[in-house]
């Protein structure tokens, strides 16, 4: 009578009682693992000593800056495609500035935007796509990204694209 009762193994309720636990804890497992490659957050730098020893080249621009009386004013037209630019300052204006807008969290989303003087402290360029979140800005007279450390002066700003699309660039304070 045990015989003709008896189910295949994959049928005792049993079985998936004791199994279904398991299975969930390999499948969410798996996606946490893949989400955690996926959107890891490279905000820390593994650089510490480097950069450390960085940090005073980078100083000496935010005070030729203050020495300049830079100060500049960004101003984003996303329906336009367009970035604006106001400079002050004691400087000859050079023709092309860079303007580096960096991600907060994801540095593979780093823009560089290349502004061209219009007429005085005035400066414009483009960008392809509307920017969403908070950014921050750095503002140098270097054309070559990987070569920001060499640039004379430097500005910098944050801007938070939620609440405004204009944003104040001013040197590093102490």
């Amino acid at each position: 009578m045990n015989e003709h009762n008896s189910k295949p193994w994959y049928r005792e309720p049993w079985l998936w009682l004791v199994l279904s636990p398991i299975i969930l804890v390999v499948v969410v497992s798996t996606t946490m693992v893949a989400i955690s490659v996926r959107y890891a957050d490279d905000t820390v730098s593994d650089t510490y000593y480097k950069d450390s020893r960085m940090y005073h080249y980078s100083a000496r621009q935010d005070e030729r800056a203050r020495e300049l009386g830079l100060a500049g004013m960004v101003q984003f037209q996303s329906g336009a495609g367009k970035v604006v630019l106001e400079l002050n300052g004691d400087l000859e204006y050079p023709q092309r500035l860079l303007l580096t807008l960096s991600h907060p969290v994801e540095a593979d989303q780093d823009r560089h935007i290349l502004l061209t003087r219009e007429t005085g402290g005035r400066y414009a360029g483009s960008i392809d796509q509307p920017l969403q979140h908070r950014w921050y800005l750095r503002l140098m007279p270097e054309l070559h990204p990987d070569r920001h450390l060499k640039a004379e002066w430097r500005l910098k700003g944050e801007i938070d694209f939620d609440l405004g699309d204009a944003a104040p660039l001013s040197p590093r304070m102490q």
